[in-house]
């Protein structure tokens, strides 16, 4: 099943319109060593301790150890590393 197909059905499950998810990022967590982000509008802060990015309504900013983002592209960012905390304002 595709990804999309996954969130479609997955919504559908909710009983909540389309639209109450449309505007919101969505951050798929692999451990604590790989974020795969849809949605990022930019990146505000980037170093090996902390990224931090624009999610459009909401900034999240993860840090750790030997961070890196191994792509950006069409807003899907994929972060590597060991995170210690991730932080929404």
């Amino acid at each position: 099943m595709k990804k999309e197909q996954l969130i479609s059905e997955l919504i559908r499950g909710t009983g909540l319109p389309q639209s109450a998810f449309d505007g919101y990022a969505q951050i798929d967590l692999i451990s604590n060593t790989r974020a795969i982000i849809d949605g990022c509008k930019g990146i505000i802060e980037y170093s090996g301790e902390k990224i931090s990015l624009n999610l459009g309504n909401v900034c999240a900013e993860f840090c750790g150890t030997e961070l890196n983002m191994n792509a950006f592209e069409d807003e899907q960012v994929v972060l590597n590393g060991r995170f210690s905390t991730i932080n929404f304002t």
